[in-house]
């Protein structure tokens, strides 16, 4: 016979999950820290190419992604084999970023049928990607950081096509490696 719950204690389970899960995300602040510098680097290195003539291909500088794609596998992959419970807040997390890279491929296949709009179509993806894991996981630097990118998104189609990738650097500094080191200092102070 199972035993009902009373509010309260169904209230401290949820938050017994979401402190769980904050610290496990805090755990992978790596996730943000690297994206955010990886794609921070690749954005200003094509900007600097761009901006000063110095290669005729610009773009091919972004194709530091896939190496990368493989280091977070790898360490995600491993990291994930240590774990040895997923909560169903856990599970969330994890499909609303394998959403997201779906969607990532999805946009670099079509690039051309988008015009090569990526950097906005993917600040949007980031944003909600980022906005679904701050708002489950109550943690407002990530919230911050969604509307960031989000502010992005729309900046970038205003401003100059130019100065798109430069933009696109400050964005992710503001809205991934920002809260990517609050992740971290969370993991230190609650550990």
């Amino acid at each position: 016979m199972e035993k009902e719950l009373k509010p309260e204690e169904s209230l401290k389970i949820i938050n017994n999950m979401i402190s769980s899960a904050k610290s496990k995300l805090s755990d992978k602040s790596f996730n943000f820290l690297f994206w955010g510098w990886t794609i921070s680097l690749i954005s200003l290195a094509h900007f600097i190419i761009e901006y000063f003539k110095l290669y005729k291909n610009p773009s091919l500088v972004w194709l530091l992604i896939f190496p990368g794609i493989i280091i977070t596998f790898i360490y995600n992959y491993r990291k994930g084999k240590a774990e040895q419970v997923f909560s169903h807040i856990d599970k969330i997390h994890t499909f609303t970023w394998i959403g997201f890279v779906i969607s990532y491929f999805i946009v670099l296949f079509f690039m051309k049928e988008l015009n090569y709009q990526m950097t906005q179509i993917i600040f949007v993806l980031v944003a909600f990607a980022t906005f679904i894991s701050g708002f489950i996981l109550k943690f407002r630097p990530l919230i911050y950081g969604a509307i960031i990118f989000w502010i992005g998104a729309v900046l970038s189609f205003i401003i100059p096509d130019q100065f798109v990738q430069l933009l696109g650097s400050i964005v992710v500094i503001l809205g991934y490696i920002i809260p990517g080191y609050m992740l971290k200092s969370y993991n230190k102070k609650n550990a």
